[in-house]
């Protein structure tokens, strides 16, 4: 019996976030398949892997596939020096033939002769072929830009397929004609439990200027009566950013440097979860809080007001003077809706075990699509 193979691209698994979640449970889902998985990357560490992760041997039962890691020469123009080390890492995945690819990290990574599933995070991967233009904020980036419009050329994505991980990333991918299968949520490992909640806010975080955590401390600053939590650890391409962040916290912000996996209940004590990203993705930290009973908090543009549509619970706010009303009320809330047990039921639809089953729909498609082609 020929075995099937499988290709994963993350090239850089150097820092542990979101993305790598979705990765290692895209690589569980293909090994449940029966599949063969291979992984391009520049950091083959499974014992790590499972000090973070905790899901088993997943990658030790992945065959690596080594790519040097992304070295840049200088602190700025990054997007520029990102884009001439992709080339290296094409080179080496060109000459791969697998059954099927995830490109988990970034569009400018897929396999040219093999139909390629491409995850979706945010439509700035793909804004040189979005009609209105993407955040063209200054000029020296522009070079780039026109380089990678050539790159992102629709003519040269007919092999790929797109997975959106929200709704808005779906429209998006509609206005421009690409392929893309229905929203898939992100894999959200359910890993807390739910606990008496104590009268305080917490958000989980990397310190970057994307995730928009100065805007936590100004809500907390208007919240004095109340303890706000902060767990996260500095991003390494923005150190300056958690800097100025953290020299404007309150006396009312604890911040410990931790993973939230060692330090648990600082999530599962507190009532609310203010999530403060704009970003279009789901939160998987934000769905996972919810797992553990607490109330979400969002903006009311980006992933996480998707996230209180598409649960039904929680609140969104529109400028910070109506975050602090809006995360007081919550803290003081007796609503059965804002009830803990209430909101982790509500938590199950981004669960991990609901992403999995998605993905493998859109494998068993690809498989069946093949059969009837013959």
């Amino acid at each position: 019996m020929v075995v099937k193979q499988a290709v994963v691209i993350h090239p850089r698994f150097t820092v542990y976030g979101g993305a790598e979640i979705i990765a290692l449970h895209i690589i569980k889902t293909l090994q449940d398949l029966g599949f063969e998985v291979s992984i391009v990357t520049d950091n083959y560490n499974p014992a790590e892997i499972e000090r973070n992760y905790r899901m088993g041997k997943i990658l030790e039962n992945t065959k690596p596939i080594l790519v040097p890691p992304f070295k840049p020469v200088l602190s700025r123009f990054l997007a520029l020096q990102h884009l001439r080390y992709s080339q290296g890492v094409m080179r080496t995945v060109r000459d791969l033939h697998p059954d099927i690819a995830f490109s988990t990290q970034s569009v400018i990574y897929h396999i040219p002769s093999v139909k390629t599933f491409q995850i979706l995070y945010d439509m700035a991967d793909l804004f040189e072929i979005v009609p209105d233009g993407g955040p063209l904020s200054s000029v020296w980036k522009k070079p780039y830009y026109w380089v990678l419009r050539r790159t992102l050329d629709p003519d040269k994505m007919r092999n790929r397929y797109f997975v959106p991980l929200s709704h808005a990333l779906e429209q998006r991918l509609d206005s421009i004609g690409l392929s893309h299968s229905s929203v898939v949520f992100p894999p959200c490992d359910m890993i807390f439990r739910v606990r008496p909640k104590k009268m305080q806010i917490c958000l989980v975080t990397r310190m970057a200027s994307q995730k928009n955590v100065h805007e936590f401390m100004r809500i907390a600053q208007r919240v004095p009566r109340y303890k706000f939590i902060l767990v996260g650890a500095e991003a390494d391409k923005d150190r300056d950013y958690a800097q100025r962040v953290l020299f404007i916290k309150p006396q009312n912000v604890e911040y410990f440097e931790a993973r939230i996996r060692d330090r648990p209940e600082l999530v599962e004590e507190s009532k609310v979860y203010l999530y403060t990203s704009r970003e279009p993705g789901i939160g998987i930290a934000l769905a996972q809080a919810m797992g553990a009973g607490c109330i979400p908090v969002t903006p009311d543009t980006g992933g996480g007001a998707e996230v209180i549509l598409e649960s039904g619970v929680g609140y969104t706010y529109r400028s910070v003077a109506d975050a602090a009303q809006i995360v007081k009320n919550a803290v003081e809330s007796t609503q059965p809706l804002d009830g803990p047990s209430t909101i982790s039921l509500k938590a199950q639809m981004f669960s991990s075990g609901v992403f999995q089953t998605e993905i493998g729909k859109l494998v068993t498609s690809l498989a069946n699509e093949r059969i009837r082609a013959t």
